[in-house]
């Protein structure tokens, strides 16, 4: 019985006298728009919009500015993109210009080690300042499985923004469904605190979608 079930039925090789172009090639569905479908795991829970941004630096400090393409590549002028965003014309003035806005698929967790605190030194300070006052600090951490991004970074989620707080690492010793960047970041607006009403910036069309 043994030699009868290698001779005759090798289920290993079902296919192998088959004329494969006769069953389309062996590439029957190439020519058929599939839509990419976002794993239903850990990494892909949550939906942030990632803001590339550069550094500045003026006789008067520095910072950072949102960071703009050319169409040969380029950077923009920081000078240029300030002033657009001061004077409230970004749209105008940067009309030439792609913006390096991305939505990203990762997931985003709470910092369990060093929640939400309302000043840096783990203190409730209410002396007012000049600035209104307490200031919260409330940290993340975020795990993607696609980023491309570097500390300067920052991005949008359920309203609010946040800012990189230090260089992602990338952790390669896993599957390859589980390899994936993690950072912390910082929350810099609230909108259910703000007065000012900011909007997330919204994806250029063509932007690469991050994770999938």
């Amino acid at each position: 019985m043994s030699g009868l079930m290698s001779d005759d039925f090798d289920l290993g090789h079902l296919f192998d006298c088959d004329d494969l172009s006769a069953l389309g090639g062996g590439h029957l569905y190439d020519s058929e728009p599939v839509d990419k479908q976002k794993p239903d795991d850990l990494l892909h829970r949550d939906v942030i919009v990632f803001e590339g941004m550069m550094p500045w630096v003026t006789c008067h400090g520095s910072t950072t500015v949102p960071k703009y393409f050319a169409a040969d590549g380029s950077l923009a002028d920081p000078r240029l993109v300030s002033d657009a965003f001061r004077s409230g014309i970004q749209s105008e003035a940067l009309s030439a210009y792609t913006a390096d806005v991305h939505k990203v698929y990762c997931c985003v967790v709470g910092r369990t080690q060093k929640n939400s605190v309302m000043s840096e030194n783990w203190a409730q300070d209410t002396t007012p300042d000049k600035h209104g006052g307490n200031r919260e600090m409330n940290q993340v951490k975020v795990l993607a499985p696609e980023w491309h991004g570097d500390f300067y970074s920052r991005f949008w989620f359920n309203g609010s923004c946040f800012e990189v707080d230090g260089s992602p690492v990338y952790l390669p010793h896993s599957s390859d469904m589980a390899k994936h960047y993690e950072f912390p970041a910082r929350r810099v607006y609230a909108a259910e605190l703000a007065h000012n009403k900011v909007s997330p910036p919204v994806p250029p069309e063509g932007a690469e979608t991050w994770g999938m």
